[in-house]
């Protein structure tokens, strides 16, 4: 029979842990506060990134029943341990966000490394608060949202087809491994689980999208994973205690096996007051107001002066911009050689690129230099170009040491007046010749993978061309004068 010591001793355990906890979330919701208003900001104009939210609820159901099912432990612990592990921590979490979010800054919205430096923080500071065995016993879940980082969840979705569908059951396979994890006292239990949910998730996924093909993205992600999580282990909860207590907590509480110093909280809020101070890059994309569409094609009307020598479509970009979006390549060529743009009086051939979207925030998620292939290429800064009717455009130049070609790439976004976006892209190449090579537009995330690689390693500067000289700006700027005028205002 507990004395009333103990008794006391256990009734304080709860409300322990839970100060702790919440200490954790106010720094964690602190430090990156302008990383949540982005997320945010990015969920609400209908993008994909919403899922980051419903990621802590899905762990938080796997935490619960990994605790309700664990057994008796040694209290083994080594504060001198924790603490070198926890500030170590922190300190990646702030390098992550300082020193390796700069360099990816221009993918900022495909990438959000701040995401991931979030969770190593919370790590890093539960660490602190509770312990490294403690914390660590709990690796699975701490490893699932590490695996399903923004740039993992956008490239596996779209390689699943990129629909509202796909990155939705993604969340419910998620949300089925966190029941897994949460109910698996045996792999017999766990498989059926993992199957219970899948299946009950995508049965309750396809009835919404189908009754609510409007619904936001986010709700569509959420409440399907989510709620098919809480079934799913409240039914097993259920059956594990029946002819039993219902209440969770009917065993004796353990004490948290760490005492939490006034030092500790000090090192993470003071952590937390670094990171809320360390800027994130900026998301400038300019969105112009273009001109109602002629017709429902999204290609651009050529203007005078030039002519349509070929055409072609790409439907790839609807497993990235999403199920409506359209890529089309105008092939144009100067009707007369101007000597001021080619010294051996040879027509320029430039290539018209529009993207067509349906929220412009997809654009900004991928951003031109990542609908070519660019293996191995220097890019050079940007500079910004104005065009009649308010349009802003940017230029920067690519530069392929391999096929020894530069290449010119002028481009804006606006909207036309069925609410459709569109990014054009004027490109052109150093090579005058009629036959000259152009990058052709596919998804180059992969390919690609030798720049980031050399980002990551030696800085953005390795694959920067800081030596451009922009020969082409005098020629696409009054191209894109005249292509703007061309249309239909």
């Amino acid at each position: 029979m507990l004395k009333i010591r103990e008794i006391r001793s256990e009734s304080g355990i709860i409300p322990r842990l839970a100060v702790r906890w919440l200490m954790i979330a106010l720094a964690t919701i602190f430090a990156f506060w302008p990383t949540w208003t982005k997320l945010w900001q990015s969920t609400a104009s209908g993008t994909a990134i919403g899922y980051v939210f419903a990621l802590p609820l899905l762990c938080l159901v796997a935490a619960v029943g990994t605790d309700l099912r664990r057994g008796p432990e040694l209290p083994i612990h080594d504060r001198e341990t924790d603490k070198i592990v926890g500030c170590i921590g922190l300190f990646v979490a702030l390098g992550l966000q300082a020193l390796l979010l700069p360099r990816f800054a221009e993918t900022y919205e495909l990438m959000h490394i701040d995401v991931i430096a979030a969770w190593v923080f919370v790590w890093s500071a539960a660490v602190l608060m509770f312990g490294l065995r403690p914390v660590n016993r709990y690796w699975a879940i701490w490893v699932v949202p590490v695996i399903l980082a923004p740039l993992h969840y956008r490239a596996i979705a779209t390689e699943m087809g990129g629909t509202r569908f796909d990155y939705s059951v993604l969340m419910v396979l998620v949300a089925s491994a966190a029941t897994t994890i949460a109910v698996s006292r045996t792999w017999r239990r766990g498989a059926i689980a993992f199957v219970a949910a899948t299946v009950l998730g995508v049965v309750v996924l396809y009835v919404t999208i189908q009754k609510y093909p409007t619904a936001p993205l986010f709700a569509v992600q959420l409440f399907p994973a989510l709620g098919t999580a809480i079934v799913v282990g409240g039914a097993f909860y259920l059956y594990e205690r029946r002819g039993k207590s219902l209440k969770p907590f009917d065993r004796p509480l353990r004490k948290p096996s760490t005492a939490t110093s006034n030092w500790t909280i000090l090192a993470v809020f003071a952590a937390a007051v670094l990171m809320f101070f360390t800027p994130l890059p900026p998301t400038s994309l300019t969105v112009n107001v273009g001109p109602p569409p002629a017709t429902a094609d999204p290609r651009l009307i050529v203007p005078l002066g030039w002519h349509q020598i070929a055409a072609s479509e790409y439907d790839w970009p609807r497993r990235y911009f999403g199920s409506t979006s359209e890529l089309s390549r105008q092939t144009i060529r100067a009707d007369t050689p101007n000597p001021a743009w080619d010294a051996q009086m040879r027509p320029r051939t430039v290539q018209l690129d529009v993207v067509q979207v349906r929220r412009p925030s997809t654009l900004a998620v991928y951003p031109s230099k990542t609908t070519y292939d660019l293996e191995n290429a220097r890019v050079s800064p940007t500079v910004t170009v104005e065009l009649p009717h308010g349009i802003v455009a940017e230029m920067y130049t690519i530069v392929d040491d391999a096929l020894l070609l530069t290449w010119s790439n002028l481009n804006f976004v606006w909207t036309r007046g069925d609410g459709a976006a569109q990014r054009v892209s004027l490109i052109s190449v150093d090579n005058h010749d009629p036959d000259a090579y152009f990058p052709e537009p596919k998804p180059s995330m992969a390919s690609n993978g030798s720049n980031t690689l050399a980002v990551l390693l030696r800085g953005e500067t390795s694959t920067e061309d800081t030596e451009s000289e922009y020969k082409d700006l005098d020629m696409l700027e009054a191209l894109a004068r005249l292509l703007v005028e061309a249309q239909t205002w």
